[in-house]
């Protein structure tokens, strides 16, 4: 009897979070552990391992520094298919930033490193006005960077478009008088607050696009079901850069108890927080209409769906239940829309569950 194949998932569509996480504890983590700095000026260096978005390098008696680096991933591919390079620069920024802000920073700079198998001005104008448009939504610089030549690497044997890729490093340093957040404040009954996304942003585009052309056959010339878009457009759309939003909250009195970019991992990025408890988002929005289409085009479940996107939710703040209405007039007051859609929970473990779509997962994945 005939059965039809599986739904598509991260893994078979060429990105296996799972093995990925284990080799890197067993193969890379024990060697970079050892690494060590020998400048007397530095105090410490605490990492993702502790709660953090960014590594924070504690150098008395100035203030903790911030760092992140991060790309874009296989967006790339679909700039170079529509020939649209601009809203990817906005995203290697973006990507940085909002990484910066969750450890409470102040973003101040990036270093771009863009890898290419030809020089193209015309390409590399584009990717350098939208690090320009990213830069300026941020309030950073972009001082510097690196254009590196790797044809033998990337080169494309069809001789079409050039191929990209690029990554960003960012800094950035937290006010003096601010404590380093890594969500070990967190506490059961705190809201939590969801800022919207713009849409993809930069994250699962394997498996989006993996659905979309491979499984679905459609192009980016295609509408998106109930929208005026195109699927360039959705899929184009750039990264929300969410610095003004955070910073907003600090300068209207309001500390936030834990800030999550909600990126590579979906939701379940809420359980990287340094404190043992769980987060149970009953009230989320209902994803804008290009999740739907993933979903039903690909036949994926809701378990992938939110374990791999962020299903139009961008940023989290978590704070205490008398604060939440500053927070909101806060957030309000730089054009955000937050909405509360969730609370945390006492039960420990770091679980996220969404009651609507019967999931509880942990770790990178929904049960």
């Amino acid at each position: 009897m005939d059965t039809d194949p599986p739904p598509p998932s991260y893994a078979s569509a060429g990105v296996d979070e799972a093995r990925e996480q284990d080799v890197f504890t067993r193969a890379m983590r024990p060697w970079l552990a050892r690494t060590q700095v020998r400048s007397p000026m530095v105090a410490s260096i605490s990492g993702l391992a502790s709660g953090y978005f960014a590594t924070l390098i504690h150098l008395p008696p100035g203030p903790p520094l911030a760092l992140s680096t991060d790309g874009v991933g296989t967006k790339l591919l679909v700039a170079r298919e529509a020939n649209r390079w601009e809203p990817v620069g906005i995203d290697c920024v973006a990507n940085n930033v909002n990484d910066l802000i969750c450890v409470g920073a102040v973003p101040l700079a990036m270093l771009d490193y863009v890898a290419t198998d030809r020089i193209d001005e015309g390409v590399l104008e584009e990717v350098a006005r939208g690090l320009y448009l990213g830069a300026d939504l941020a309030g950073i610089a972009v001082p510097g960077g690196e254009i590196a030549q790797i044809g033998a690497i990337l080169a494309d044997p069809a001789g079409g478009r050039p191929m990209l890729d690029l990554v960003g490093t960012a800094i950035g340093a937290l006010p003096n008088g601010r404590k380093p957040l890594d969500g070990s404040a967190v506490r059961p009954g705190d809201v939590i607050l969801g800022l919207p996304s713009s849409g993809l942003h930069s994250n699962g585009y394997s498996l989006a696009r993996h659905v979309l052309f491979d499984v679905a056959g459609m192009t980016l010339n295609d509408q998106v079901p109930g929208t005026a878009r195109h699927l360039d457009d959705a899929l184009l759309q750039p990264t929300r850069v969410y610095v003004a939003a955070a910073e907003a909250l600090w300068a209207a009195g309001v500390e936030p108890r834990g800030l999550v970019h909600i990126s590579g991992g979906g939701l379940l990025n809420l359980g990287r927080l340094a404190a043992d408890v769980s987060y149970e988002l009953d009230a989320l929005p209902t994803p804008p209409p290009i999740f739907a289409l993933i979903a039903k085009a690909g036949r994926v479940p809701a378990a992938a769906m939110y374990a791999t996107f962020n299903m139009g939710t961008g940023f989290c703040v978590i704070i205490p239940p008398a604060r939440q209405q500053a927070a909101i007039d806060a957030l309000k007051s730089v054009g955000e829309e937050p909405a509360r859609v969730g609370w945390v929970t006492s039960r420990p473990g770091r679980y996220v569950s969404i009651p609507a779509a019967g999931l509880r997962g942990r770790g990178d994945a929904f049960e």
